[in-house]
């Protein structure tokens, strides 16, 4: 849920532009994380986005996280067809993300 504070979430385009995601009654923003670009087979990829206060008072954020088990092997979910990566044990995926950082 978003309050009706317009250019409060941004999302940065494939050009590297910082558009608004204005809110829309009644919807709930997901972002969805890298790994998923993996298990969606290339069919879905993460956003990079930021959070501007432009309200009149302090804003709260209200993060979660899901994360698979650190032994998973994380691979293309065949729904959506032949697979474009290969497999990975989420551990090695999360440590690589951790220490590129």
């Amino acid at each position: 849920y978003q309050r009706r504070v317009r250019g409060a979430l941004q999302v940065k385009t494939k050009q590297g532009e910082w558009i608004d995601a204005n809110p829309i009654p009644g919807a709930f923003v997901m972002n969805i994380g890298d790994m998923f670009k993996l298990w969606s087979n290339g069919t879905y990829s993460s956003t990079p986005h930021r959070v501007i206060n432009r309200a009149e008072r302090f804003r709260i954020s209200i993060p979660f996280f899901y994360e698979p088990n650190f032994e998973a092997m994380i691979t293309p979910h065949p729904m959506f067809g032949e697979p474009k990566f290969t497999p990975i044990r989420y551990g090695d995926f999360l440590l690589s993300k951790v220490n590129s950082n």
